[in-house]
């Protein structure tokens, strides 16, 4: 056999040619697989990177779960109302793009505030942390009221458990492995604690412990048809200002210490749980592919809304500059570029990538918003009228973001804002205002009490008192930037697994 030498130079050039193209299809292959797409349902709207199969499964999952929800509850579908936004990250660093201070081992979070509602999730560490944290958006979505903080969290963490798979079949009640680890380990707090404090109250194993017997509380409650309506009755009597020790005797038939024993011997017992077939649950998933421009833009968006340091705006502000560069046209690029220059930079810029955008995009609701919000910061410097024409203009803003979506709470929040320095604040108009901000985001603790002040400055005491008893007794004390959630804390050799909330 003979060696053609030069053949072999042309074989290596070609190997090498063959190995650039794979290279080369590769990258490509790995920048579809970061493509960013929307997921649109009746109930949510859910961003992700990668493919379409996987993110239409993530929202079909999730309008199940919310079918779920209303099925246990008797609860027929609703219809305008604002969706949920939730965004799927591929890793905690994405999801520190979002919150930069969120601890290092937190896998996702939910937040409620004046500023936005939304979820965040990395989707390795899966759907235990999105399900809690939507139990507690679908609570005071559709049962805003006064709870104790045991059942908040019990709630949510007895719904975290379900499995919802791609045929439709569900599991609920299942048992939590972190949390029974948790009850097997560690002191349990006395059960007069339990009822009657808040997890913010405590830390570290005793946190834990709160958490764990909550879930298992609500569970026990939750397992039998009477024992669920001793519940309601138990509810309803200490939303009413009854001792938990009486409502607990009343409803439940139980002291402290009788429910204490009772509790354990059901840990030792077998925990019943459901199987339902919900196949016949078809979520219509409208699904888009987001702009390059998302690949960056998007998270900086979220992020920008909220508070900065000055060392994190010095750090973040040139990014948004350089990659916005990349799309001078582009819708989402403009308003995140905006955020970013009125927030630390110049804001001549800002207002001019705004208004940019509008030409793009009329009506968008995100730049009104922030064009509105910007004239009602300049107008607290100024009085008179300078300060009155700063307040027209913002109104004007908030009037056109309220034709393009009349669900989006914010929009009402900065018109009552613009409406608080006049002198007949506040009136009729103003608390209707207010009510519907409310209404669309009764998750928003902020909400309740700016509209409980204005019902008692109108004279309606007793119902301001009712908005404000159930910010008391509200477990997640702070609105936005989330705050941590009791990890689950298993025995030493076992990893502890963080998620945050609220």
């Amino acid at each position: 056999m003979m060696i053609q030498r030069n053949g072999g130079r042309q074989g290596s050039r070609a190997l090498r040619n063959l190995m650039l193209g794979g290279a080369l299809a590769l990258l490509s292959a790995q920048a579809a697989q970061a493509e960013w797409r929307r997921a649109e349902t009746d109930n949510f709207v859910v961003y992700g990177e990668g493919g379409e199969r996987d993110l239409r499964r993530q929202a079909e999952q999730l309008e199940r779960f919310d079918a779920l929800l209303r099925l246990q509850f008797g609860l027929p579908p609703v219809d305008g109302v604002r969706k949920l936004p939730v965004y799927l990250v591929r890793t905690g660093a994405e999801l520190r793009e979002l919150y930069p201070r969120l601890p290092e081992r937190v896998g996702g979070f939910y937040s409620a505030s004046p500023i936005d509602v939304y979820a965040a999730l990395n989707r390795r560490r899966g759907q235990h942390v999105l399900f809690h944290e939507y139990a507690h958006h679908f609570m005071h979505q559709n049962f805003p009221g006064i709870y104790p903080g045991w059942f908040i969290e019990g709630f949510a963490e007895f719904f975290a458990t379900a499995t919802v798979d791609d045929a439709g079949k569900v599991e609920v009640g299942y048992y939590s492995p972190g949390r029974l680890a948790n009850l097997n380990a560690l002191s349990w707090l006395p059960m007069d604690q339990l009822l009657s404090v808040r997890p913010n109250q405590l830390e570290g194993r005793a946190r834990a412990a709160f958490y764990a017997q909550s879930w298992l509380l609500t569970h026990y409650l939750f397992s039998d048809p009477e024992r669920r309506r001793g519940l309601d009755g138990y509810l309803a009597a200490v939303g009413r200002g009854t001792p938990y020790e009486q409502a607990l005797k009343d409803h439940l038939n139980h002291t402290p210490d009788s429910l204490n024993d009772a509790l354990r011997a059901y840990l030792r017992g077998r925990m019943p749980y459901s199987r339902l077939d919900m196949a016949e649950v078809e979520p219509q998933v409208e699904l888009t592919v987001l702009p390059d421009s998302a690949d960056r833009m998007l998270l900086y968006g979220v992020s920008l809304r909220y508070a900065k340091t000055p060392e994190e705006m010095a750090r973040l502000l040139p990014r948004v500059r350089a990659d916005a560069a990349r799309y001078p046209d582009d819708r989402l690029a403009l308003v995140t570029l905006g955020r970013a220059e009125l927030r630390g930079g110049d804001a001549a810029a800002g207002e001019a990538a705004l208004k940019r955008a509008l030409k793009i995009a009329p009506g968008d609701v995100e730049a009104l918003q922030t064009l509105a919000w910007i004239r009602l910061d300049a107008s607290e410097a100024l009085d008179g009228a300078a300060r009155g024409r700063l307040i027209a203009e913002a109104q004007a803003y908030l009037a056109e973001a309220m034709r393009t979506d009349p669900t989006d709470y914010r929009t009402y929040v900065a018109l009552a804002r613009a409406r608080s320095v006049a002198r007949d604040y506040p009136n009729e108009n103003d608390v209707a205002t207010l009510r519907l901000a409310q209404a669309y985001a009764p998750q928003v603790l902020g909400l309740r009490m700016q509209t409980a002040d204005a019902l008692r400055r109108t004279g309606r005491a007793e119902e301001a008192d009712a908005l404000m008893a159930a910010v008391a007794n509200y477990a997640h004390e702070g609105e936005s930037p989330p705050t941590p959630d009791a990890p689950e804390t298993p025995p030493p050799e076992q990893p502890a697994d963080q998620k945050a909330s609220d």
